[in-house]
């Protein structure tokens, strides 16, 4: 099946690297849970949510799955799991990350802020502060390879992909890892992972919502049935739950291009791989 392919290649080329996968797979089930802590109502970021990033990475980088080495698909699965490992740090090292984030200027545009609010905000660079601090809990068994999960986890949202200091070519004994191109993948499926299973009735009960944006979120994710990867472009499957939510969903859709534009560039103008998809489009059903 094209969602484990990139497993399956991992498997049969770099046995090894396929092992220190599945042993990391015994500590992450209950450190992704741990978001819950922080965001009893917030949008799915536990392992579920991981599995689906790993499964829509491997629809957008299907043409090209042949061509990335081991390394490389080691580097994108486990970036898969770990990306949002930031959402559910300990008190204790939030405190300590916080320092290291620099976030004056925007504390002070920010005066009303807290702590929750911080993490949902700089997530995706306190799971690169987590995966430094603890990279030894994933027996990642070299540096390059931890650096371009760091920095491929950090990618999926906000950073500059096209900064070759950030996001550089790296040569490793199984190949070249090309982070910038590894980034723009798992950013887009990470936006992706937005259909009615993102909000399993496992995790949330939505009834006790309160807040209006929690309410148009979950709203929005429940109106959208299934997400559908074609070859030139991508399809979202809407139900809309309340009539409403037809906005939502059209701006929902407006982001996703612009994601979508900037990853499809940013493979472009940084490897010779490709995201073929062009277009978001909604289909109403």
């Amino acid at each position: 099946m094209e969602q484990f392919a990139l497993e399956h290649k991992l498997l049969r080329e770099a046995p090894d690297l396929h092992q220190s996968f599945r042993d990391s797979l015994v500590s992450l089930h209950g450190m992704l849970e741990s978001f819950f802590s922080w965001f009893p109502d917030f949008t799915d970021h536990s392992i579920l949510h991981s599995m689906d990033v790993l499964a829509f990475s491997n629809i957008l980088a299907r043409d090209y799955i042949d061509r990335l080495n081991a390394a490389e698909c080691y580097v994108l699965i486990m970036a898969c799991y770990l990306h949002d490992i930031g959402m559910g740090v300990s008190l204790k090292d939030f405190e300590i990350f916080r320092r290291k984030l620099r976030l004056k200027a925007w504390l002070e545009a920010h005066k009303k802020t807290n702590a929750p609010n911080i993490i949902r905000a700089f997530h995706n660079e306190l799971s690169g502060l987590f995966l430094r601090k603890y990279s030894r809990l994933f027996d990642i068994p070299s540096e390059d390879l931890l650096f371009a999960i760091i920095q491929v986890s950090r990618g999926h949202r906000k950073t500059d992909l096209y900064d070759e200091k950030e996001y550089p070519d790296i040569q490793t004994p199984s190949g070249m890892i090309h982070t910038a191109y590894l980034s723009a993948v798992i950013r887009l499926a990470d936006e992706l992972d937005v259909g009615a299973d993102r909000n399993p009735e496992i995790l949330f009960d939505t009834s006790t919502l309160t807040r209006q944006v929690d309410i148009d979120a979950f709203g929005t994710h429940e109106s959208i049935r299934t997400v559908e990867i074609l070859p030139d472009c991508v399809v979202l499957h809407c139900r809309p739950v309340e009539p409403r939510f037809v906005d939502l969903v059209e701006d929902l859709r407006g982001k996703l291009q612009e994601t979508l534009d900037y990853c499809r560039d940013v493979a472009e103008t940084r490897s010779d791989f490709r995201i073929t998809q062009k277009e978001v489009l909604v289909k109403y059903i």
